[in-house]
C-alpha cells in the first residue's frame, strides 16, 4: 500500500538527535529522541498530547528489546519512565495521536493503537517486546475502528523508515 513520501527533518529548536518524520497526506508522525534529551528535561512541542512511544532498549541480546507504551501526555510519560531501572531504554519513538473526531474517545483511540502496535510487535520476531499485552478498550466506536488499519501502516512505515523495524520489515496489506 503506497501511503505517499516520507519527509525527515530536525524539530526547530530541538535539541540534536531528534528527529522526525512525517508521510505526505498522513496525520501521524513519529519523532525519534535519545534518553538524554529527556534526562536534560526538553521540552518539545511535538510530544504534547496523547500517543503511542516505543522505548528501545541499548544493546541487542539475541534481539533488541523494546516497551511499548500508550498515554494522553507523552512528555510525562517518557520522563516517568526514567525512573525504571528495570528497563533501562536508549532511544524512544514517539507517535504522537491526532485527537478523534469526538474527543471523549481520545482514551479509547490511544489505548486501541496501542494494543495493536504490542500484538504486531509479539507476532514480529524483530524485537523483544518486555512488557505485558494492554487490555484493550472495551467500547470502540465505529468510526475510530475504520481509521485504525491506516495508522497502524503508516505507524509501521514511519518505525521502518526511523530504522526500528518493530512491528516489522515491511507494512501489511
Amino acid at each position: 500500500m503506497m501511503l505517499g513520501e516520507i519527509h525527515s527533518w530536525h524539530p526547530p529548536d530541538a535539541p540534536t538527535g531528534v528527529q522526525a518524520m512525517a508521510i505526505d497526506g498522513h496525520p501521524l508522525q513519529a519523532v525519534r529522541l535519545p534518553r538524554a534529551v529527556v534526562e536534560n528535561g526538553a521540552e518539545l512541542a511535538e510530544l504534547a498530547g496523547a500517543g503511542v512511544y516505543f522505548l528501545i532498549a541499548a544493546g541487542a541480546q539475541p534481539r533488541p528489546r523494546v516497551f511499548i507504551g500508550g498515554t494522553s501526555a507523552l512528555q510525562a510519560a517518557l520522563r516517568a519512565r526514567l525512573q525504571d531501572a528495570s528497563e533501562p531504554w536508549e532511544t524512544a519513538v514517539v507517535i504522537a495521536l491526532q485527537p478523534p473526531r469526538v474527543p471523549r474517545f481520545q482514551k479509547e483511540l490511544t489505548k486501541l493503537v496501542q494494543y495493536h502496535c504490542h500484538r504486531q510487535a509479539i507476532r514480529t520476531p524483530t524485537y523483544d517486546v518486555v512488557n505485558a499485552a494492554p487490555v484493550p478498550p472495551s467500547l470502540v466506536p465505529a468510526f475510530v475502528d475504520r481509521d485504525l488499519k491506516l495508522s497502524q501502516t503508516a505507524i509501521q512505515t514511519l518505525l521502518y523508515a526511523l530504522g526500528h523495524p518493530i512491528l516489522g520489515e515491511r507494512p501489511t496489506r
